[in-house]
């Protein structure tokens, strides 16, 4: 019978075994899984066997070695044991075997009590390395039971050792230790989403990372470490490993293990191969080998193990011989004899990219149109989808350009590059010569005329240094090769690396549209949404500014949590907190590369430090735009720089990298608010958030402009982030906070914003009232705003109260002539006259206005106040006369001073108007009021108090002018106002309720007008004496409702009180008594004759 092996189906390729001179030891399917995809290439063909052959084998390239992978068959017990048969088996087999790797899974020995302590990871990778006189190798098991317990033979030293040359491409790797691990995760992250039988490679995560050590007292307790930087997420171990039979799962045995023979890690194979073939051994850490074992971290482990692996073939380069190879082998020969075209490209093609059409279009036409460009930059916010575009975009020629290669370089680190250029010397077959730098190598090829059309991607170039390199270091920019024949497209966040690169040939990316966010959304979503949520996801991306990297974290929460929209969207609309809570959770996404901070919060942190590093001005603004708000900021109101010249390359750095977006020409930006978020969580994290906000209160308090006449508009610029930094300093207690404060006040003040002053008032008063003397210009200057404020809010009693307290200071430190002391009088006679302390104001005024005239020309803006004020205390007193006399002067000189619109001037003609409706000249009343209601419609707002008080003297002019509708319709919306921002009883609420009331009566309109009078005198009778002559009026009037309503009673009973109290000469008396008699009348008809009214003094 012929043998086996030449029974072999003819469409078969035969590999020959003698060809191999390396072997990949991979006990388990899946560290077999994580080698096989590692390949640089598969070989399609199989090795024949025959009788007494118990293993297939599988065969391919990696890093210019032919390897042959060996794994146990499925089923079979792993151990030494198992292990020993399969190292004869590929010893026999493979006749020119020149060393060996044994690559898989672990367990890792943590020892946290030493010093540095071993802090050893799930993920991380063990290799077995001989410390001091110790092997390299323990096989703990092998030995017998003596009196003193078990004796390992000879200590546990009886393995061979690892081959020198792996030991020397190990040591070369070692070199660089702790930071080595950039010289093999790149072959990780080329691995990392494809999938096994259980899922991918993906790391679980270090959440889910959890160590149990034995106390003391001999319990197990869980160990709470903090976790790595991402940079820094996995880390190498060298040492001693532990090999044997026995499968560990108990934390005290293991630490007993780890003790004696200060292992790093247990395993169960390499004791049975070492002997026979003495193997490299590499392990990824799975568990800790006690009881809380599982196998969910053994795919990444394989994995990382498996990167280290290459990364020490890599280290080994063969030299190129010529064999017999078998004609049907897919090998790749050298750059002379390739034919391509070639792909490397690190970056699946993503299933749920959406819309971009239109660049995808544009960068057609630009790199393959009539007048290809070399260079073409993208460059865009972190999370704006520009790798994802050039993903899309790089597969889109792959398929429509069937003779173009493609490769994909991403810029993660200083060695990225050079990984990448290995790959691709690889693919293309490029033979590299002793001492010859690949990097140039590849230039060099994709430059020449032979490598024919190309398109190579350079992925996030996002280090300016890194790419064209610093004054004492070249950059990788110097190895990127230049071609008629190709393309590079760069993406980065900074526009000044897109700008240099491509010479102007730029792209910006912005947010998706709502047509391209939308589909995007739905392919993310495991549960579809509905018509429903139409609102609820318009208000989403509202909230994510059309992000796609925010939107994907979103979908992943909401996946994750089950959650619907409209719930998320509450998370978004709450407390800043919880925003950040949310938007700095990560979560995995198999399309951006593995150490890529995903969570929308945490993207942009590796720009900031790029920032921080390079630019200390666009730090300083960074830092300050932070604490203010997001939108609509000046450029005045950034923080100073030394130089002209230095502020606009600051600012220029923060625009390159959209964290700041100019207004098309202006001199005016917008900060992304999610940006402004992270920037927040970066400099919090930094611990350096208190400091932010106190530099930026200084630093507004100092630039906050005073001028509140010229410098108007550009307060109104400031005043929103004034407000947000005011808002997040509020444990803050500095004077420059109060000054801030103080500031923001008067603004709001001039703009007649009494109710929002307040609060920034309050705060001013009571630092400085706390930190400075009673005497003190600044507390007493806080104070009088306060209490100004407090007056014009209708907060009157508050006012008098510290006005009364105020000019009581004053008295005694300043001069009779003093401005300050004589202004806070006026404000306090001011408060009186509110307050229907009509003689006390005179008392004040007519001092005031005294001193005044002897000390200001009369053309001065506080005299004229002054003046003004007295006139309409005394109009208020019936000394009608005395008003006009100095309200017309007074008129005069504001006509020619001030504009028709100053507040000022409105105000001393709306008191004219009232002194004129008040002695009888209706006609001129109304004329000046018309005017002062109609300028004050422009420049005041609806619910502003004057504006209503001008209102009010309108329509009580138009009323007794017999223009009754005319005046309803204005007293209606005036009491409606009035209802909304005045306090329940407020005399001025009063007042107009009563007009109201008296314009309906004189409308027919009688039960309507004795309902709102029945409240008005309701009220009155609370708060005003018997005798004031505001409430006999209203009582008069609706006595008159109900003479009107046949009540003849009840109107009685009001008049002779109100005929009692008013006195004999008061003129308002006969009208009363008029009333009185004609209700009696009425009453009298009704009910028959009763005593005639008789007044002894008529």
């Amino acid at each position: 019978m012929l043998p086996l092996r030449n029974h072999i189906p003819h469409h078969v390729s035969i590999l020959d075994p003698r060809d191999y001179e390396v072997v990949w030891i991979a006990p388990l399917e899946i560290e077999a899984r994580a080698a096989l995809y590692l390949l640089d290439e598969r070989f399609d063909g199989k090795f024949a066997v025959t009788r007494g052959d118990e293993y297939v084998y599988h065969a391919g390239r990696m890093c210019g070695h032919k390897i042959v992978i060996a794994a146990l068959p499925a089923g079979q017990e792993y151990g030494t044991g198992s292990a020993a048969a399969l190292a004869s088996q590929v010893k026999k087999f493979f006749p020119n075997l020149w060393f060996g790797l044994l690559v898989g899974v672990a367990a890792g020995l943590p020892d946290l009590t030493r010093k540095p302590p071993r802090d050893i990871r799930l993920g991380d990778v063990l290799v077995g390395l001989p410390q001091g006189d110790g092997a390299g190798l323990i096989a703990y098991d092998l030995g017998k039971e003596t009196a003193s317990g078990f004796q390992p033979l000879r200590g546990g030293q009886v393995l061979a050792m690892t081959e020198p040359i792996v030991r020397s491409a190990i040591s070369n790797i070692k070199l660089e230790a702790p930071n080595d691990a950039h010289k093999f995760l790149p072959y990780y992250e080329a691995i990392r989403d494809k999938e096994h039988a259980d899922g991918t490679f993906a790391d679980p995560g270090e959440s889910n990372d959890a160590l149990y050590l034995v106390t003391d007292d001999e319990t197990i307790q869980r160990v709470d470490r903090v976790p790595r930087p991402k940079e820094k997420r996995t880390r190498v171990w060298y040492g001693p490993i532990g090999s044997g039979e026995k499968l560990s799962k108990s934390a005290r045995v293991r630490d007993e293990l780890r003790d004696r023979y200060g292992l790093i890690g247990l395993e169960m194979e390499a004791a049975g191969t070492m002997n026979r073939i003495p193997v490299g051994v590499i392990r990824g850490v799975c568990d800790y080998g006690d009881e809380h074992k599982n196998k969910e971290w053994q795919p990444y482990a394989s994995a990382m193990a498996a990167a280290y692996g290459k990364a020490v073939l890599a280290e080994i380069v063969p030299m190129h011989k010529p064999t017999a190879e078998s004609p049907t082998e897919n090998k790749p020969t050298t750059s002379d004899k390739s034919t391509g075209p070639f792909y490397y490209m690190q970056m699946s093609k993503n299933a749920r990219f959406t819309g971009r059409a239109a660049i995808l279009q544009a960068l057609q036409e630009k790199l393959f149109g009539q007048q290809p460009c070399e260079r073409v930059a993208l460059v865009g916010l972190g999370g704006v989808g520009k790798t994802q575009i050039a993903v899309r975009f790089a597969y889109q020629i792959k398929e429509s350009q069937s003779d173009c290669s493609i490769f994909w370089v991403p810029l993660l680190g200083k060695s990225s590059l050079e990984q990448a250029y290995i790959e691709i010397a690889k693919r293309i077959g490029l033979q590299q010569n002793k001492d010859e730098d690949i990097k140039d190598l590849v230039c060099r090829y994709l430059s020449s005329d032979q490598a024919g059309q190309w398109l190579m991607v350079v992925d996030n170039a996002d280090d300016r240094d890194l790419l064209f390199g610093e004054s004492d270091s070249t950059g990788v920019e110097e190895f990127l090769p230049q071609s008629e024949q190709g393309s590079i497209l760069l993406t980065t966040r900074s526009k000044q690396v897109a700008v240099e690169f491509s010479q102007g040939e730029v792209f910006d990316v912005e947010q998706m549209s709502y047509d391209e966010a939308l589909p995007f959304l739905e392919k993310s979503l495991h549960k579809i949404p509905g018509p429903q949520d139409d609102n609820s996801i318009r208000e989403l991306f509202t909230h994510l500014t059309y992000l796609p990297l925010a939107i994907a974290q979103a979908a992943a929460y909401l996946n994750e949590n089950m959650m619907p929209i409209r719930k998320y969207l509450g998370l978004l609309r709450g407390a800043e907190n919880d925003v950040a809570r949310v938007l700095g959770r990560d979560f995995k996404d198999y399309t951006r590369y593995r150490s890529s901070r995903n969570a929308i919060a945490t993207t942009w942190l590796i720009s900031f430090e790029q920032i921080q590093k390079s630019n200390r001005a666009a730090t300083k603004i960074l830092s300050f735009l932070s604490c203010i708000e997001p939108k609509a900021i000046p450029e005045s109101i950034l923080p100073k720089c030394e130089s002209e010249v230095e502020l606009q390359e600051a600012i220029g750095m923060l625009c390159g990298y959209s964290f700041l977006v100019r207004r098309g020409d202006s001199d005016v930006f917008d900060m992304h608010h999610l940006v402004q978020l992270a920037t927040r969580g970066w400099i919090e994290k930094g611990g350096m958030q208190e400091e932010a906000l106190s530099e930026g209160v200084s630093h507004l308090a100092s630039t906050f402009p005073s001028d509140y006449v010229i410098e108007h508009d550009t307060q109104l610029q400031y005043l929103p982030h004034a407000f947000r930094v005011l808002a997040r300093s509020s444990d803050l207690e500095t004077a420059e906070r109060a000054h801030l404060c103080m500031n923001v006040g008067i603004c709001l003040f001039v703009d007649r914003r009494f109710k929002e002053a307040i609060g920034y008032f309050e705060v001013a008063y009571h630092y400085r009232k706390t930190i400075c003397p009673e005497d003190d210009h600044s507390r007493r200057y806080s104070e009088s705003m306060l209490a100004s404020t407090y007056l014009d809010a209708r907060r009157i009693r508050e006012a008098i109260e510290i006005f009364e307290h105020l000019t009581s200071v004053n008295k005694t430190i300043l001069v009779d002539e003093s401005a300050f002391r004589l202004a806070a009088e006026h404000e306090l006679a001011r408060a009186y006259f509110e307050n229907r302390q009509t003689q006390k104001a005179i008392e004040i005024l007519e001092h005031v206005v005294l001193v005044r005239r002897r000390i200001l020309d009369e053309k001065d803006g506080g005299r004229v106040a002054s003046e003004q004020m007295l006139a309409a205390a005394y109009s208020h007193d019936g000394r009608l006369k005395e008003a006009i006399e100095i309200l017309e002067p007074a008129a005069s000189v504001r006509n020619m001073t001030l504009a028709e619109e100053d507040h000022d001037r409105l105000t001393t003609e709306y008191s004219l108007g009232s002194a004129y409706h008040k002695d009888g000249r209706i006609k001129e009343a109304i004329r000046i009021l018309e005017h002062v209601v109609s300028v004050r419609r422009k420049t005041l707002a609806e619910e502003d108090h004057d504006q209503l008080l001008s209102q009010h003297e309108l329509a009580s002019a138009y009323l007794d002018d017999g223009r009754v509708k005319e005046a309803i319709e204005i007293f209606e919306h005036v009491v409606s106002i009035k209802r909304t921002t005045l306090a329940e009883g407020d005399h001025q609420q009063l007042a107009s309720q009563h007009e109201l009331a008296r314009a309906y009566l004189d409308d027919g309109r009688v039960e309507e007008a004795i309902e709102i009078l029945e409240y008005v005198v309701s009220m009155q009778r609370m708060t005003l004496a018997k005798a004031d002559d505001v409430r006999l009026l209203s009582e008069c009037v609706l006595a008159r409702a109900y003479l009107a309503d046949y009540q003849a009673q009840k109107a009685i009973d009001l008049l002779e009180n109100i005929v009692a109290l008013r006195q004999q000469d008061d003129p308002k008396r006969p009208y009363a008594v008029d009333l009185l008699l004609d209700a009696r009348d009425q009453l009298e008809a009704e009910r028959g004759p009763t005593d005639v009214y008789s007044d002894s003094s008529d």
